[in-house]
């Protein structure tokens, strides 16, 4: 097991929604997290990352940076979000093998397995098909940081692995209708109607009117509600992903970052209409896409090497909304 006190642990999107977690799972374990930041330091260019990795003199990297989004943004832009999380990667493999970083650990998505309508996704399945075709441009992205932890371990005996964590969610989470993904789209819906409504109803009792005369909120959910998803509360995923850098060692396979549990859309939108206390109604709009049908991540071996406890959907959701609410302004201006 890696000892991590006093070591420099150097982390790509260190300033975002994952990466922030990270770091300060990083900071408990007694290390230095040394944030690459993509305002100084672009991983587009590989003589730009090289250059900092030879100066942090860092001993190991968790690369948790990448360019995505919810469904639509994918669909929007297939070939920009290939090309960026592609070349990142390799140019972060390229420059901590030849800044001698004694491990890498990098961050896939579940959108990364086949869409075979396998009940569980299990590491050892990984190559057996095509991703989601919704999503495939991000999977296939995705997939080349575990092709290149095997290359690089074959060619330099470079340390690395790569674990694939489920659908987080959480405070810091972009909320942004176009980039966000299923939870902070819905947070972000819910909260705004609610909040709108209830504004309403108190312009009326200012007007001493009838607060039966405001009118209803009505929310669309994008496809069936269908769909079954895995939730993972962000600050439970970096704890897994710590411990992955401390404890997993096998390049040739990644380690899935999960809870074992899924809930379909349908089930996802009562719970934030109960933290929300949302009093509209809900238009599901089946002319939107289901995407993949099942997405739940086989936990089996994870924990071998991975122990967290992680949080209830219903208590995630409780401080995601408070957060969001909280500090709606900064929320809704991140991209």
């Amino acid at each position: 097991m890696i000892d991590l006190t006093n070591k420099i642990v150097v982390i790509t999107g260190g300033e975002g929604f994952l990466g922030r977690a990270v770091s300060k799972v990083v900071r408990e374990r007694g290390a230095i997290p040394k944030i690459l930041r993509h305002k100084e330091v672009s991983l587009l260019n590989l003589n730009e990352t090289i250059k900092f990795f030879l100066e942090a003199d860092a001993d190991y990297c968790i690369h948790c940076a990448g360019y995505n989004g919810g469904i639509e943004f994918n669909q929007m832009y297939p070939a920009d979000i290939l090309y960026t999380n592609t070349i990142m990667g390799l140019n972060l493999y390229h420059a901590c093998e030849y800044a001698q970083v004694k491990k890498l650990v990098s961050i896939m998505t579940s959108c990364a397995y086949p869409d075979t309508g396998m009940e569980e996704l299990k590491e050892e399945t990984f190559w057996d098909g095509k991703p989601n075709k919704t999503i495939r441009a991000h999977g296939v992205a995705k997939r080349i940081l575990q092709a290149a932890a095997e290359a690089y371990k074959s060619q330099y005996d470079f340390n690395s692995v790569s674990v694939c964590v489920t659908n987080l969610y959480g405070p810091y989470d972009t909320f942004n209708l176009i980039r966000t993904k299923v939870v902070g789209a819905l947070v972000r819906k819910f909260v705004e109607a609610q909040l709108e409504y209830e504004l309403e109803k108190d312009r009326l009792i200012r007007s001493e009117l009838d607060i039966s005369e405001a009118e209803r909120p009505s929310v669309e959910c994008w496809g069936t509600g269908t769909p079954r998803r895995e939730f993972m509360y962000v600050d439970d995923a970096a704890e897994g992903i710590v411990q992955a850098l401390e404890k997993y060692e096998d390049s040739d396979e990644p380690l899935n970052i999960g809870t074992g549990n899924d809930i379909t859309i349908k089930e996802l939108v009562e719970h934030i209409i109960n933290v929300v206390g949302y009093e509209g109604e809900v238009f599901w709009n089946e002319d939107k896409p289901d995407g993949q049908l099942k997405k739940l991540l086989s936990v089996s071996k994870m924990r071998k090497f991975v122990q967290v406890n992680s949080l209830d959907i219903e208590d995630g959701l409780q401080k995601t909304v408070e957060w969001y609410i909280n500090n709606k302004q900064e929320a809704d201006a991140r991209r």
